[in-house]
């Protein structure tokens, strides 16, 4: 053969490799742009799960992807045998070889440690809350999802409201009080708590530059008291609720100001937010107090297991009022899968939300839960158990 014909077949040879390198390069760009989709069809799978296991009044079991490792390997080589010699064959083999490997890898460890847990089991903060509220979701969902229940006092006695799936006379007396707070314009805004921080100082001189600006990096202020007297504060950002369209006299004094930022002392009874714990307080003097508390994530997942439980005994579906109409707070049905958006199986059974209006505002339940259950992780404190690496075909 003559040295043009093997100049041309090498040229081939490696311009099929580079063809097999650019396709192994295209597929990896798909793969890895389904990893974000494929992830969370994983989540939603998982926080279903654990709403079926809680209406069967299991456990709940969690856990997280914390690392995603893509890979690509190109891997090329030949063997090329020629004739050499008097007693050596006429003839000459040249054998290219390559391999493509790809795929993303992932770390997978269970939730099973004590940072976790003290999240997990602990009342949802107001600035949580806040955040919930900035989004789209509907504040009837809500208020239904994170509230536990709420006692108003007035001149004229105590309403108490109690958020409970179980009992439907319950459930629909609390949804009247949402659908009250909801005309009126209830919504978050960002409030500063402001707190003594150690005694009272006596000076002889003022606080120097140096000195006050020490104290602001720590998130301290100093106030003159009078008579070279000076107190540190500390000022914490929180949120508080409020009202935007008032019409009873007790909310109208937690009307929002909306422009301007709020800083209220520590043990304000109008501060009508959270200064730890589930407990949300507001008093009006002469006209009553509102008293409302939140749920943890843990009671979350109980609350929607009880949402389930009583769709599978009874078939009630606990609906909230939204801009569509009256639509559940979360719809699982059993059985065979027909349109499901998500779906996983428990005991035998596959249990499946379906896509659509008839899912009523279950994706946006899980949506929220998946958000508040990122806020409970630490990945400092999650061990790897195990690592699964899935290899692209």
């Amino acid at each position: 053969m003559s040295r043009s014909t093997l100049a041309g077949r090498l040229v081939a040879t490696a311009f099929l490799g580079l063809l097999a390198g650019c396709t192994g390069t295209e597929r990896l760009d798909s793969a890895m742009a389904t990893i974000n989709q494929d992830y969370s069809r994983l989540q939603d799978e998982a926080l279903l799960l654990n709403i079926v296991r809680r209406s069967a009044s299991l456990p709940a079991h969690f856990t997280t992807v914390t690392t995603i490792r893509g890979r690509s390997r190109f891997f090329a080589g030949a063997n090329l045998t020629l004739p050499f010699g008097g007693e050596a064959p006429s003839d000459f083999s040249f054998n290219p070889h390559m391999s493509v490997e790809q795929g993303p890898g992932f770390d997978v460890s269970t939730q099973d440690n004590q940072e976790f847990y003290r999240g997990y089991v602990a009342p949802i903060s107001t600035t949580s809350l806040a955040f919930m509220l900035r989004q789209d979701y509907p504040p009837e969902l809500i208020l239904s999802l994170f509230l536990e229940s709420a006692h108003i006092q007035s001149p004229n006695g105590t309403e108490r409201f109690f958020n409970n799936p179980s009992k439907v006379a319950d459930f629909k007396h609390f949804q009247q009080l949402v659908n009250r707070l909801v005309d009126q314009g209830i919504t978050m805004e960002t409030a500063f708590l402001v707190s003594r921080f150690g005694p009272e100082l006596e000076l002889k001189q003022a606080p120097s530059i140096d000195q006050l600006i020490s104290a602001r990096k720590g998130n301290l202020s100093v106030s003159t008291r009078g008579n070279n007297r000076y107190q540190l504060t500390e000022s914490v950002e929180s949120a508080r609720f409020c009202f935007v369209r008032p019409q009873e006299a007790l909310f109208k004094l937690a009307r929002c100001k909306l422009e301007s930022r709020n800083e209220f002392q520590l043990g304000d009874p109008d501060f009508f937010g959270s200064v730890g714990g589930g407990r949300v307080y507001f008093e009006a003097k002469g006209l009553g107090k509102v008293e409302l508390r939140t749920r943890s994530l843990a009671e979350v997942f109980d609350y929607l297991g009880e949402c389930v439980r009583e769709q599978k005994a009874k078939g009630t579906l606990l609906t909230i009022r939204t801009h569509a109409g009256p639509q559940p707070i979360i719809r699982v049905r059993q059985g065979m899968t027909m349109n499901a958006v998500v779906r996983t199986e428990f005991a035998g059974d596959e249990y499946w939300i379906p896509e659509g209006p008839d899912g009523g505002q279950s994706g946006a339940v899980l949506s929220m839960v998946s958000q508040l259950l990122a806020q409970a992780q630490s990945v400092e404190d999650i061990p790897i158990n195990n690592t699964i690496n899935l290899i692209g075909q």
